[in-house]
This record gives C-alpha cells, structure tokens and sequence, in this order.
C-alpha cells in the first residue's frame, strides 16, 4: 500500500504542477488578449475619426466644387454675351470701314473726287 500512496502522491505532484503551469498559462494569455482588445478599442477609435475626418473633407470638397461649377456656369454666360457684343462690333466694323473706304474714294483726285485748293 505504501507503493500505492507513493505512486499517488507521484502523480497528485505531477498533476499539482501541470495544473500551476496551466494556470501561469491562462493567465498569460488572458493579458495577453486583455491588451489586444485594448489595442483594437483605440485602432477602432483611430478608424472612427479617420472616417469622419474624411466625411468632413469630401463634405468641403463638395461644396468647393459646387461654388467651381456655379462660377464657370456664370462665366459660360457671360462669355457667350462677350461672343455675341463682339460678333456685334466686328459687324459694325465692317460697315464703318467701308464707309471711310467709300469716303476715301470720293475723296481720291484720281477717282473725280472734290479737293479744297
């Protein structure tokens, strides 16, 4: 019987001492994921203002390029008015440059025109 207490006593140490190890294991372990949770609670904080900081920059890029589209918008109207007064003026050009060219030429001696002596 004493072979029988030895034997047991052998593997209640064994046993004593797995367990201690499972123990210090555990408890390893559970610092161990304690502190990625904690790693991922400010990765995801960190995300979280990522995002709203990019919402809040495509939210003023938006508006930036609204304000760009109303201004061209007004400048094509503008332009298209500037094309037609110039299209104006070139045509009123051309009908005083041909009556200073009708005027030269009755001017012209050579043409019969009348000159002051």
């Amino acid at each position: 019987m004493t072979n029988d207490l030895e034997g047991f006593a052998g593997w209640q140490d064994n046993i004593d001492a797995r367990v201690s190890k499972l123990e210090v294991t555990v408890a390893a372990e559970a610092r161990a994921r304690a502190q990625m949770d904690r790693d991922m609670t400010v990765q995801f904080r960190f995300h979280g203002k990522l995002l709203q900081a990019l919402a809040q920059t495509q939210s003023e890029h938006t508006a930036t390029l609204a304000r760009h589209s109303a201004m061209l918008d007004d400048h094509t109207a503008r332009l298209i008015r500037l094309e037609a007064g110039q299209e104006r003026l070139e045509a009123g050009m051309s009908t005083v440059v041909a009556g200073v060219q009708t005027i030269i030429e009755l001017l012209d001696p050579e043409n019969g025109g009348n000159t002051r002596d």
